[in-house]
């Protein structure tokens, strides 16, 4: 019997791999193929293809309560990576047990707004940081489940290197 996926049981936010951020939400990217719409003789009607391995703007936000120190450092006109370290809960029914998972999203990227919220006695600031991302790797229990850099034409989901070919046609 499958896992009972349940929810987020808790997760830090790392900048370099060292730096504990902070108290912060976080937006991941979305991602979504670049695509082009086919119409020609030979079909019978339109189809929107997708872009083998490329992809649309991927952005992400760190989200916080309250201006932080490592804020400035967020805001760099430089490339970061931030690694969100987090672990899910799982329901296994044929044990009735719980069951922790590692999951870990991983991303290069560059800022692109700062929203420095706002000031208002005994309420949060609501303090965000946007970037664009040109990387993105996503591993749960161990397991990668995509890895994605549009600067290096990567792109590797589920084990499979869908831009190899290409790579090597590029002479890269």
């Amino acid at each position: 019997m499958a896992q009972i996926k349940n929810f987020l049981q808790n997760a830090k936010v790392y900048l370099e791999g060292n730096v504990l951020v902070g108290v912060a939400d976080v937006d991941l990217p979305d991602v979504a193929y670049m695509t082009e719409k086919v119409k020609s003789l030979g079909i019978s009607g339109e189809l929107e293809i997708p872009v083998l391995g490329h992809f649309k703007e991927m952005k992400a936000k760190l989200k916080f309560t309250t201006a932080t120190k490592e804020f400035g450092k967020l805001m760099t006109p430089e490339s970061k990576l931030i690694q969100v370290y987090a672990s899910l809960q799982e329901y296994d029914p044929a044990s009735n047990k719980y069951k922790s998972v590692g999951y870990k999203a991983v991303m290069n990227v560059l800022p692109i707004s700062n929203k420095a919220g706002k000031i208002d006695i005994g309420k949060p600031q609501d303090s965000e940081i946007e970037f664009t991302v040109s990387a993105f790797k996503l591993e749960i229990d161990g397991k990668t489940i995509y890895d994605i850099d549009v600067l290096n034409v990567k792109c590797e989901i589920d084990g499979k290197d869908y831009l190899s070919d290409i790579r090597k046609n590029l002479g890269m």
